[in-house]
């Protein structure tokens, strides 16, 4: 059985933002023309008083409008974060899937480890991808956490409430690490985004190991 794991991913790229930014844009143009529209259709039959109050509700039930996709979008992240309702088992390919991936999340499979045990051919690739990322380049200084607790750590964050959560990366990072005499964090921000690129690119190589596994299984079958 294969374990779906959902984290948020990083940055929205440039071409997604810059859609997301048209269509916000265009949404509240639609919605300025129209009641623009009906302010001076109301003018001209009903007079300014009347076209005034007109104004006044159309904005009260635009700004309810706004309130409950909010809280919707809210309700939504939180449902995906928690693994809820429907996004308990996402298919791959399916619109939830696409729905998980819309919303800046990443889906990424991952076998449960009393499967792990018994696929040594499995677990050799994820001991020899793990001896990569913990090699230390030739300048840099050996690490000091192996990535079993980076990848803790990267999760932990990347999945957090952030509506409710209000704990600072470097509050995180001061838990896990310490601090030094400074009352700074005993590990950088920028430690944090290097071993989280690492993270990502380990859990991304488990999924394709275990593919690969699955697909050499069913063709002995």
């Amino acid at each position: 059985m294969i374990i779906r794991t959902i984290f948020r991913g990083g940055k929205y790229p440039p071409v997604k933002k810059g859609v997301l930014y048209l269509t916000l844009i265009g949404v509240g143009l639609i919605v300025f023309l129209l009641i623009a529209w009906v302010y001076q259709k109301m003018k001209l039959c009903m007079g300014v008083d009347f076209a005034e109050i007109t104004l006044t509700f159309a904005m009260v039930i635009f700004l309810g409008m706004v309130i409950m996709g909010m809280g919707l979008a809210y309700f939504i992240d939180s449902a995906i974060r928690r693994r809820r309702f429907i996004f308990r088992t996402p298919q791959p390919g399916g619109w939830v899937d696409v729905l998980v991936k819309t919303w800046g999340f990443e889906l990424i499979d991952e076998q449960p480890e009393f499967l792990t045990i018994s696929a040594p051919a499995q677990t050799l690739e994820a001991d020899e991808v793990l001896a990569i990322l913990n090699k230390p380049r030739r300048r840099g200084r050996k690490p000091t956490y192996s990535i079993d607790r980076w990848r803790r750590i990267v999760l932990k964050w990347e999945n957090r409430d952030t509506l409710r959560d209000t704990m600072t990366l470097a509050d995180l990072l001061a838990e896990e690490f310490g601090t030094h005499a400074d009352g700074s964090p005993g590990m950088t921000e920028q430690s944090y985004y290097d071993w989280r690129d690492k993270v990502f690119t380990e859990i991304k190589n488990e999924a394709e190991a275990i593919k690969t596994s699955c697909k050499i299984t069913r063709g002995k079958i």
